[in-house]
């Protein structure tokens, strides 16, 4: 595997460049997190890849993060980041929102990523995929635009190289890029398919062992790390839980341990909204949080899906324990 890549091919820009000092210039080196493992990072730079030891004396880093390094790759500090998704990853320059123009389309899901990449100082492009089998394409896409009259949205079919030409200006050489999307929105096409070599025979060259930063043939870099793809709604809100506490309580209610509130009998939080005693944009959007965030062909129960129950499990209790007061 080659592990020797310029700066610019790691992403480097002039926002890092303003950050370093003299000594930075004539005698200590320039490195990026590729990977964390455990207590351990893996660093690359101009002199190839490396590992580095945390300690207690160091600030939190995650994957995407620059740092400076001696000549013999030892610790001494942290560059300032661009934009960063708190525990998960730095230094994205584009986030791509992707959203399904199926049955799947959520204005309001669409909406809190957009506030999640906004509230991590990223760009951001709504990628709305599966253009080619929708009916109401630019009716859809209307209402994105009006969420923002400055918001970038593309309509696409995630299958098709031609159709995602429009998405080249975002994935310049040495621009970060990372995707967010909920299950089955086409995420895994979106990348297979930018991910395809081009005409000049590039391919996909991972930084470091991991593959969590990946160049791609555009000679833009892939962030996609485990964190970003289980990334949840609830873990950026936690006022969204306080929110949902009466439905979750209501959740027990219903005939089955396992409902889906999908229209199964006995169904308690269906039978709320029938009465008029729920709304059904928030159970709707409720559904959305509970849900984790996946591969598009596999959903199972994820650490921040659990943490998501437990947060409004004790929000419950709060509550009952205000009133008994």
């Amino acid at each position: 595997m080659d592990s020797t890549f310029t700066l610019l091919e790691l992403g480097w820009q002039a926002y890092f460049q303003q950050q370093l000092s003299l000594d930075d210039l004539e005698s200590n080196r320039i490195a990026r997190i590729s990977a964390q493992q455990g207590s351990q990072y893996e660093i690359v730079s101009e002199f190839g890849l490396f590992t580095l030891d945390s300690h207690p004396d160091m600030p939190n880093m995650t994957v995407g993060d620059w740092i400076i390094t001696d000549t013999n790759h030892h610790f001494l500090r942290l560059l300032e980041p661009s934009s960063i998704f708190e525990g998960i990853a730095s230094n994205i320059d584009t986030v791509f929102l992707i959203c399904a123009l199926n049955q799947d389309f959520n204005l309001a899901l669409i909406k809190r990523y957009l506030e999640i990449t906004h509230e991590a100082q990223a760009d951001a492009v709504v990628v709305l995929t599966k253009a080619d089998i929708c009916d109401d394409t630019a009716e859809k896409r209307a209402q994105v635009e009006k969420l923002d009259p400055l918001l970038i949205v593309e309509t696409v079919n995630a299958l098709d190289a031609n159709s995602l030409r429009c998405l080249s200006p975002f994935l310049k050489k040495g621009k970060t890029i990372a995707l967010l999307g909920a299950a089955g929105s086409g995420k895994s096409a979106l990348v297979n398919t930018l991910m395809q070599p081009a005409e000049s025979g590039k391919a996909q060259r991972n930084i470091g062992q991991s593959g969590a930063l990946k160049i791609m043939p555009s000679g833009a870099i892939l962030l996609d790390t485990k964190g970003m793809r289980e990334l949840q709604l609830a873990q950026f809100d936690s006022s969204a839980i306080a929110n949902f506490a009466d439905i979750i309580a209501l959740e027990k209610q219903c005939r089955f341990s396992d409902c889906q509130h999908e229209g199964e009998p006995g169904c308690a939080i269906k039978a709320a909204v029938k009465a008029n005693r729920l709304d059904a944009q928030r159970v709707a959007d409720f559904l959305l949080l509970r849900n984790e965030d996946s591969d598009d062909d596999q959903v199972t129960k994820s650490k921040p899906q659990e943490k998501f129950y437990r947060s409004a499990q004790s929000d419950i209790r709060a509550r009952k324990h205000s009133s008994a007061e």
